[in-house]
């Protein structure tokens, strides 16, 4: 995910045809200092390189093991990480999506673009979260996306 600014357009960083993302993981909400270092000691500094190495259950929970990281918390960035490869959902919206209970790119992916839309708009309404809310085409578009990626994330 990236700033808030980064709703309007796409995203500074680019997918890669195997689905990996050059986005710096200190760019992902909830990031510790310690678990930025535990993380980049095992050479995981991206989103693609955190996916590649947790974005399974057995995995994640090896790495959490070693890296001294709460499941949870690993969990929470893997899933952050997930819906960075959605161009257009930055920090803001992808904040917003978590707390509709859309976690991940599975997630995003069963959604109605519609129903979603209204949904975002209502809840940035009651708690003005963003400055603006996405328009029903973003939305719409976020949706194909994740329709079209594969699903990484395992529980």
């Amino acid at each position: 995910m990236a700033n808030a600014t980064d709703e309007e357009a796409d995203p500074p960083w680019a997918t890669g045809e195997d689905g990996s993302l050059a986005l710096p993981i200190s760019k992902l909400r909830g990031l510790t200092p310690q678990a930025r270092f535990a993380l980049k000691a095992r050479r995981v500094t991206t989103c693609g390189q955190l996916l590649r190495v947790a974005a399974k259950a057995g995995d994640r929970a090896r790495l959490g093991r070693e890296a001294g990281l709460a499941a949870e918390r690993l969990l929470e960035l893997v899933q952050r990480a997930d819906l960075a490869r959605v161009n257009g959902v930055g920090t803001v919206f992808g904040m917003m999506l978590e707390d509709l209970a859309v976690r991940d790119v599975a997630d995003l992916a069963g959604q109605d673009p519609a129903d979603l839309h209204g949904r975002l708009r209502r809840y940035n309404q009651e708690e003005r979260i963003a400055r603006r809310s996405p328009t029903p085409e973003e939305v719409a578009e976020w949706v194909r996306q994740a329709r079209a990626l594969p699903v990484l994330v395992t529980y």
